[in-house]
C-alpha cells in the first residue's frame, strides 16, 4: 500500500461515520451517535496522520476494505477512547475502603491469610488501583496479618503502559496526603516527576482487557470491584451486559463502587443493594 504526504484530510463522510461509530460500539460498547461525528473525526485525523494517510476515506477504505482493522484495532481503540483519570478521585470511596472494608475484612479474616481481592475495571494510567495500594499497603503496616492482590485492566494498550511505568508528573499528586507520599512515592529534588514505589508497583498486576469479551480476567470472586465512570459511555443494554458480568466476578457481600456520574441502575434489577453514593453490595445467592 502507498500512501500519499499528509495534508489537511477533509471532513469525515456520513458513511465513513457510521461504519466507524458500528465498530466503536460493537467493539468497545461506547457509543457513538451522530452528536459524536465532530469528536469522532478529531481523534481519528490525529491517529491517521500519525500512520501517514492523507484523508479519512484513504484510511476508512485500508481499515475495512484492505484488512487495516487485523493491525489496527488496538490502537483505533486507544485513539478514540477517554482516559480521564487522578489520584483518589471521588475521594468518598477511597475512605469507605480505608475506614469501613478494611477494618471489617481484618475482623472477618482474623486468622486466615486469605488476601482481600481487588479489581480496577478500567484503571486508564493507573492512578486508581495505585490510589487503593497504597491505602491498603498503609492499612497492612499497622495490621501484619493482612494482604491483599490488585488486579488492574483497561482496553488502552497505550494507557497500560504508561500504568506499568508508574510515572508521573509532580502536578497530579495533589490530592495524595503527604504521609502517603513518604512512604510511596518517590521524587528526585532535580525532577518533575515522581514515581511509585517499586514494592507498591508489584502489588498491581496490570492487564489488557475489553469490558466486551468475556472471560474477565478476574480469576476468583473478588471483594472489591472498581468500575467508575465507564458505563456513561454504554447505551443501557451494554451497562447491563457489564454490570451482570462483573456481579458474577463479585462474591456474595463483595463492594462495587461506580462513578458519581453513572446514574441509577436501579431498573437494571442487578443482585446489588446501596450501602453509600455509587456504593453497592453484592446480594447473598438463592
Amino acid at each position: 500500500m502507498t500512501r500519499s504526504e499528509p495534508r489537511e484530510a477533509g471532513p469525515l463522510g456520513r458513511r465513513d461515520f457510521i461504519r466507524l461509530a458500528e465498530f466503536v460500539h460493537t467493539r468497545s460498547g461506547i457509543k457513538m451517535p451522530p452528536s459524536k461525528k465532530s469528536f469522532l473525526e478529531g481523534r481519528i485525523r490525529r491517529h491517521l496522520s500519525a500512520l501517514g494517510f492523507a484523508t479519512m476515506n484513504e484510511y476508512c477504505k485500508w481499515l475495512f476494505n484492505e484488512g487495516g482493522l487485523v493491525q489496527d484495532e488496538a490502537a483505533l481503540l486507544d485513539a478514540v477512547t477517554t482516559n480521564k483519570t487522578e489520584f483518589f478521585r471521588e475521594r468518598h470511596h477511597f475512605d469507605f475502603v480505608s475506614k469501613v472494608i478494611l477494618p471489617d475484612f481484618r475482623t472477618a479474616s482474623s486468622g486466615s491469610q486469605r488476601p482481600l481481592l481487588i479489581w480496577s475495571a478500567g484503571c486508564s494510567n493507573g492512578a486508581e488501583p495505585y490510589s487503593l495500594a497504597m491505602i491498603c499497603e498503609d492499612f497492612a503496616r499497622t495490621n501484619s496479618s493482612f494482604c491483599f492482590e490488585i488486579l488492574a485492566s483497561d482496553i488502552s494498550t497505550e494507557v497500560l503502559q504508561v500504568a506499568m511505568r508508574a510515572i508521573y508528573p509532580h502536578s497530579t499528586i495533589g490530592p495524595v496526603s503527604m504521609e502517603l507520599r513518604k512512604h510511596y512515592l518517590l521524587h528526585d529534588p532535580g525532577s518533575d516527576e515522581v514515581r511509585i514505589i517499586p514494592d507498591l508497583r508489584r502489588r498491581v498486576l496490570f492487564k489488557h482487557h475489553n469490558l466486551m469479551d468475556e472471560p474477565y480476567p478476574a480469576s476468583q470472586a473478588m471483594d472489591i470491584v472498581f468500575c467508575r465512570n465507564l458505563l456513561i459511555y454504554f447505551d443501557r443494554a451494554t451497562q447491563r451486559t457489564v454490570l451482570s458480568r462483573l456481579c458474577r466476578c463479585l462474591r456474595p457481600g463483595g463492594y462495587l463502587f461506580l462513578g458519581h456520574s453513572e446514574g441509577s441502575i436501579a431498573d437494571l434489577k442487578l443482585p446489588l443493594h446501596p450501602v453509600g453514593p455509587t456504593i453497592f453490595v453484592r446480594e447473598e445467592a438463592n
